[in-house]
């Protein structure tokens, strides 16, 4: 009996580890992790540019978009990204990197995002998450740790040629904006 007890217990544990482990996938629903004031006018993208330290086509490879429900650590409500980085912009990232996101998907798959005030007070959702195997233009900023966090809205604009046309007026005439900088742990090194 002992032993057919240790075998439940064993098994029930088994299936709680993978249960935990499985890839969430969204359910078409999706709530306001939180409501952002940003220190620009995001809509501005010719600021939003100005801002960030690195502007980037990439492909996305791989994706984790779980974070808890109950969330005790700020870091706890980001999604992490590996990017295939296939063309820089603005500053020079290497061929791959890992960059974090605020927002993802909690355990019965309702996407969270967060909402960026605008300048006349409305309060504009983010539009969702990169998804895997697609082509982006992301904005992205260094943190103090060397690593990569992608802009809080926006960051889910396919690539295309005219997409690409409108970052490159963007970065030719943003405007900048003076913050403390840090250097990337994925910057490429000087040939």
């Amino acid at each position: 009996m002992k032993k057919l007890i240790a075998l439940t217990v064993c098994f029930s544990f088994t299936l709680f580890v993978i249960s935990c482990g499985r890839d969430v996938t969204w359910n078409g629903e999706t709530e306001c992790l939180g409501e952002l004031t940003m220190v620009l006018d995001f809509t501005n993208l010719y600021e939003y540019v100005g801002i960030v330290d690195h502007v980037f086509v990439g492909t996305v490879e791989e994706a984790e978009y779980s974070i808890p429900e109950k969330r005790t650590q700020h870091e706890q409500s980001f999604s992490t990204y590996q990017i295939h980085v296939d063309k820089n912009l603005k500053g020079e990232l290497i061929e791959t990197i890992v960059c974090s996101k605020i927002g993802g998907l909690i355990n019965d798959g309702t996407m969270l995002l967060v909402a960026a005030e605008t300048p006349n007070g409305e309060l504009l959702m983010d539009t969702g998450l990169p998804e895997v195997g697609r082509q982006y233009v992301f904005l992205a900023y260094v943190q103090p740790d060397g690593s990569l966090t992608l802009s809080e809205i926006l960051d889910n604009r396919e690539y295309n040629e005219n997409l690409l046309a409108e970052y490159l007026d963007y970065i030719n005439n943003e405007i900048p904006f003076e913050r403390e900088r840090f250097v990337s742990a994925y910057i490429k090194p000087n040939e």
